[in-house]
């Protein structure tokens, strides 16, 4: 009896399988409006938004740092 009922299963999960591995045609197309092309855009603008809000001001006194170095002024002392 225990055969028997592994016969099954493997049958139904051969069956299964041959199901999803057939091929039927989906009737649908590709949207050319360019939406997709927007999906993918704006997150990844966003992300470039928000690093620069994160590093902008480290950026910028990398930048100020090196200029005064090749002008060779001396950093002015922060007051705290």
């Amino acid at each position: 009896m225990n055969s028997a009922n592994f016969c099954k299963r493997t049958n139904l999960a051969i069956l299964v399988v041959l199901i999803v591995l057939t091929g039927l045609p989906a009737y649908a197309y590709a949207d050319p409006s360019g939406g997709t092309l927007f999906q993918v855009l704006m997150p990844m603008l966003a992300a470039l938004w928000a690093t620069w809000m994160i590093f902008a001001n480290r950026i910028r006194n990398a930048f100020t740092s090196l200029y005064r170095k090749l002008r060779g002024i001396e950093a002015e002392e922060s007051v705290d």
